[in-house]
């Protein structure tokens, strides 16, 4: 960290992101793999507590006095959301393709600013709407309706994308009163309670080396998040946000190289349709 305070602070948010979005591409490949032998509810389960034991060292030091909160209904929503975006996604990484699956994961956040304006009063100027529809219209093009049967596998994707969106407007209203640390705490907690009774219902008893992979997917995915917030942290929102969008790249390359999947134009076209969408969208928050 000290040879990085040398680094320019974009500079600085650049690299992070970088490393981010490898950690999420190597966190979405395990998944891909062990999926193929574990039920992906399984897997996000087992991932949770993992990621609790991680993220132990943040429950000791903010101690328990902390987790007092007066917004324990937002917290319990925000769980609920998190898990099912979450077994959702692991469950359509299993049944997608990387890269298709990535592109399509990016209507997220498109779901999250039209959430943002319809109940948090955010901007609604019309070059925003405008862009939002254009973003939306590039999800239409991955997904291709009439050139052939949509699959379940993409059905699941944009069906559920409304959950980590619902969850990201959650935590924008708990930042308001919570602190970081305990909006973490009872994410983290949350996830791993609830995702545990769908993961009994299709148990199956995991050796050692799937515990392994999945512990793996714990790290990656924790190292993934801890270095988005320092790279939001270090650089310009405007400068890191496109950076943010390399995983596409990542995922297809881990795609081709591992399971031999080849992403048609479409998505290509699709994906930098909703990528031009949000960094038109990042660049204007980084105005205000």
């Amino acid at each position: 960290m000290s040879v990085l305070k040398k680094v320019p602070a974009n500079l600085q948010g650049i690299i992070f992101m970088l490393l981010s979005s490898i950690c999420a591409a190597a966190m979405h490949v395990l998944v891909k793999f062990v999926a193929f032998e574990l039920h992906p509810f399984q897997i996000f389960c087992i991932r949770q507590w993992f990621a609790v034991i991680l993220l132990m060292p943040i429950f000791i030091n903010i101690g328990f006095g902390e987790l007092k909160s007066e917004k324990i209904g937002l917290h319990l929503a925000r769980g609920i959301t998190m898990t099912a975006g979450g077994m959702a996604w692991f469950w359509a990484l299993s049944l997608v393709p990387l890269a298709k699956a990535t592109a399509l994961n990016l209507s997220a956040a498109l779901f999250t600013v039209l959430g943002a304006i319809l109940f948090l009063k955010e901007s609604s100027e019309w070059r925003r709407w405008m862009v939002l529809i254009f973003g939306f219209i590039g999800v239409i093009v991955i997904i291709q309706p009439g050139s052939e049967v949509i699959s379940f596998g993409v059905i699941l994707i944009i069906s559920t994308r409304l959950f980590p969106a619902a969850s990201r407007i959650i935590s924008k209203v708990l930042s308001q009163t919570d602190r970081t640390p305990t909006i973490v705490v009872y994410g983290a907690l949350g996830m791993a309670i609830l995702s545990l009774l769908p993961a009994l219902i299709v148990w199956q008893a995991p050796d050692l080396r799937q515990l392994l992979f999945i512990g793996l997917i714990a790290i990656f995915g924790t190292l993934s998040q801890l270095a988005m917030v320092q790279a939001y942290k270090a650089g310009d929102i405007g400068a890191v946000e496109p950076i943010h969008f390399i995983r596409l790249i990542w995922a297809a390359l881990f795609g081709f190289i591992i399971f031999g999947e080849v992403p048609g134009i479409w998505v290509w076209i699709g994906a930098m349709m909703i990528i031009i969408a949000l960094s038109y969208l990042a660049k204007g928050e980084a105005r205000k």
